[in-house]
């Protein structure tokens, strides 16, 4: 917007005050001090004149026709910057620095002198050095470097190379620095038959000592064996069976799993966590993480008729659980098939309200006699439908 000709003529009278009172102040304060009544009275006038005047920078003031001024709080150079006056507490600090800095640069300036003009001829020894003294030097290393001049240590620089090469077949895996069992050597040059030596002699090793007394020594239950298993003997309670017999009969000897326990004994969780009901091993599961249990088949068959009674009561009660399964099964289809046509009615009827058909005639409930609940509440029955409803009298 453009300023009026009133504004335009504002501006130039505050322009001109403005430059009055700089003349007043750089002679010194010459004229006459005005009272208090026409200071504030000139003060609201430039107020108000430098509320409608645009804003101008200190530049523009300070590049005005006139020379530098003088200020009595402030000092300005021939340029128009500001010059600002140090405290003599700052001038003093000023000087020590100075000072210091000279006394620190003519002190480096002798040590480089007198380091040039000693330059070592050759190695000068200091007596005898002790151990501990070659480990702070690090004189046992040849690959180190301890420089006098500097006085400090320089380790040997490090080899970088463009490609680094490693043999894996001399590698070793250190498991990330924890306690572990070294592999034993293995012996490429041994034979199968040598292999299977080795292993008898383990086995011969696991095997318990011979018996001092025979008559009194156990003996397998079939064949009267002083060759017993001792896996069996040990873990299941005493059970003495040799190990020919155990493979002649698997049917009694033979181990089971937990699975074939519960589906074809039909035994309970808790009954084979027992260990007092049946003894049991445990071994790595090669099918899964969890570990493996093992139970003696004679002695889950013993535990088996005890529950149910005999083998014929363990057979009738098997049936009976698949006959609740078929039941179960059947009855699970029949309400999905009564649903599905619940769902078919439904859209039936749906269907022939949308397209207009007409649906059997309409019913009419037959009410039976009311039925008093309380005092105001009746309740009603349709004879025919058998649907219910609750009044309020009022």
């Amino acid at each position: 917007m453009s300023a009026s000709a009133e504004q335009k003529r504002k501006i130039e009278e505050n322009r001109a005050r403005v430059l009055e009172r700089l003349q007043k102040k750089r002679l010194g304060n010459e004229s006459p001090k005005v009272d208090k009544t026409s200071k504030s009275a000139a003060a609201a006038t430039t107020h108000e004149a430098n509320r409608d005047s645009p804003k101008r920078p200190l530049s523009q003031i300070l590049d005005s026709p006139t020379n530098a001024f003088k200020s009595k709080f402030i000092d300005f150079e021939f340029d128009g910057s500001v010059k600002r006056s140090k405290t003599q507490e700052q001038i003093e600090k000023v000087e020590q620095n100075r000072l210091r800095a000279i006394e620190i640069q003519n002190r480096l300036r002798d040590r480089k002198e007198n380091n040039s003009k000693q330059a070592p001829s050759a190695e000068v020894t200091y007596g005898p050095t002790t151990d501990l003294e070659k480990i702070r030097l690090n004189k046992n290393n040849p690959d180190s470097v301890f420089d006098s001049r500097k006085g400090k240590f320089q380790p040997p620089p490090i080899k970088k190379k463009d490609y680094i090469e490693y043999d894996f077949a001399t590698m070793q895996d250190t498991k990330g620095g924890f306690i572990h069992d070294e592999d034993r050597p293995r012996v490429d040059d041994e034979t199968l038959q040598e292999w299977k030596d080795k292993q008898k002699e383990l086995e011969q090793l696991k095997k318990a000592a011979p018996p001092i007394d025979i008559d009194t020594a156990p003996k397998c239950y079939e064949c009267g064996s002083l060759d017993i298993d001792l896996n069996l003997y040990t873990n299941f309670r005493k059970v003495r069976a040799c190990r020919s017999c155990i493979k002649k009969m698997p049917e009694k000897y033979s181990l089971l799993v937990k699975t074939e326990c519960k589906e074809d004994y039909l035994l309970t969780e808790p009954e084979l966590q027992d260990l007092s009901l049946l003894p049991r091993i445990e071994k790595p599961n090669p099918h899964g993480y969890s570990r493996m249990q093992l139970f003696l088949r004679f002695q889950v068959e013993e535990f088996a008729f005890k529950k149910w009674g005999s083998s014929e009561g363990l057979d009738m009660e098997w049936e009976r659980r698949e006959q609740n399964k078929l039941k179960r099964k059947e009855k699970k289809y029949q309400d999905a098939l009564r649903e599905m046509r619940k769902k078919t009615r439904a859209e039936e009827f749906t269907r022939k309200l949308r397209h207009g058909k007409s649906l059997n005639e309409r019913h009419v409930h037959d009410w039976a006699a009311p039925v008093k609940l309380s005092n105001n509440m009746i309740k009603k029955r349709c004879i025919e439908c058998g649907i219910e409803m609750e009044e309020v009298v009022i």
